[in-house]
């Protein structure tokens, strides 16, 4: 029995190896895997530099609420306003929609 599960166990060490290799080689932080990054899969640097393509500051908010949430809001107003006044045209007054 002892002889089996030791053979097993040397069996199973390269399998076990190998997949803490690849979480070493694949896995973790920017700066452990900056060959990786460099060479495989950061084609276009997407990673490095996000931080100046993306400036969190108050032009960025300024711009999103005026580009994204004004027009979309200003749009939900006025497609209710219209459905209003249908359902007033078909005598639905006040009628409360899912």
């Amino acid at each position: 029995m002892l002889v089996t599960t030791l053979g097993l166990r040397r069996a199973a060490a390269p399998l076990a190896s190998r997949a803490q290799q690849s979480q070493r080689r694949f896995g973790g932080s920017l700066h452990k895997n900056k060959h990786i990054e460099a060479r495989i899969f950061n084609y276009s640097n997407w990673r490095g530099d996000s931080e100046k393509r993306f400036k969190f500051d108050r032009d960025f908010f300024t711009s999103t609420a005026a580009w994204g949430i004004l027009p979309f809001g200003l749009y939900y107003f006025v497609a209710a306003d219209e459905r209003r006044n249908r359902d007033a045209n078909n005598g639905i007054p006040n009628a409360f929609r899912q």
